[in-house]
């Protein structure tokens, strides 16, 4: 009887500990799923090892600017440009071969190449619109006039002082017929004619102003004897056509022929 109760309980037992069995397996807790990390992947670079060597590229130097301006029309004497200065001598005996009288009040007569002639009448009618009259006292001179203007001023103040305000003969900017020199009043020797002073008079003013505007520059600006070879002489003026005074004048209204188109100046070479 014992042994029948004790076979029961076992039974019982072995129920209920398959039953707990059960119900702790079934209810077993779901394993955590962790997300996958991102991370970046850098693209891969491709490196393509040259087959052959490279070529070296040898630097090509710049070409040098062509010269904008033939050098011949400075020693042309048909030309607009053509130069006389200390370093510069015109061919013996030359005579411009277009020389009229301009139409421009004058203290004497006077003549210069046509282009010029005409370019001077019509700035001195411009500046009479404005109440500056303009007159000139000398325009072309020949070679043999220039020779006796230059040897009276050597026996008055010696040849040194002579060649800072006159041309030997063949150099004078004024045989080249496209140069005159202004008076202001009746012309007369007073202090202001053929003086520096000249710069504070009427048509002092007004031709530093305006000349370019009709082709003509200032010859011998001031400050500038080394590359001229002459001093100041605000009265003397130089046609040169109306492109080139303008772009002249607007580089510096005292701006030397020499400096703007590159030509040798300076003393005499002997």
């Amino acid at each position: 009887m014992v042994r029948k109760l004790l076979v029961g309980i076992l039974v019982v037992l072995l129920v209920l500990l398959g039953i707990s069995l059960f119900g702790f397996l079934s209810h077993k807790p779901e394993e955590e799923v962790n997300e996958p990390e991102l991370t970046e992947v850098e693209p891969e670079v491709e490196i393509v090892e040259p087959t052959e060597s490279p070529e070296v590229i040898e630097e090509i130097p710049e070409p040098e600017p062509e010269p904008t301006i033939d050098p011949s029309v400075f020693t042309d004497t048909d030309s607009l440009l053509v130069v006389a200065n200390k370093k510069h001598k015109l061919p013996d005996g030359y005579v411009p071969a277009d020389l009229v009288q301009p139409d421009i009040a004058a203290t004497a007569y006077c003549t210069m190449r046509e282009p010029a002639a005409v370019a001077i009448a019509e700035m001195a009618s411009a500046a009479a619109e404005e109440g500056v009259y303009l007159k000139i006292s000398s325009a072309y001179r020949g070679e043999d006039y220039q020779r006796s203007l230059y040897n009276g001023y050597s026996a008055s103040y010696g040849s040194e002082t002579a060649d800072t305000i006159s041309s030997r003969p063949g150099y004078s900017d004024h045989q080249t017929g496209l140069a005159a020199d202004f008076v202001e009043g009746d012309g007369s020797l007073n202090g202001i004619n053929f003086n520096q002073s000249f710069e504070d008079t009427a048509s002092g003013n007004w031709l530093r102003e305006h000349a370019h505007e009709y082709g003509f520059i200032m010859r011998y600006p001031k400050g500038k004897q080394d590359i001229t070879g002459y001093a100041y002489e605000p009265w003397h003026f130089r046609y040169v056509g109306v492109d080139y005074a303008t772009a002249i004048y607007e580089e510096d209204v005292f701006m030397t022929f020499e400096e703007y188109f590159g030509v040798e100046g300076g003393d005499y070479a002997e």
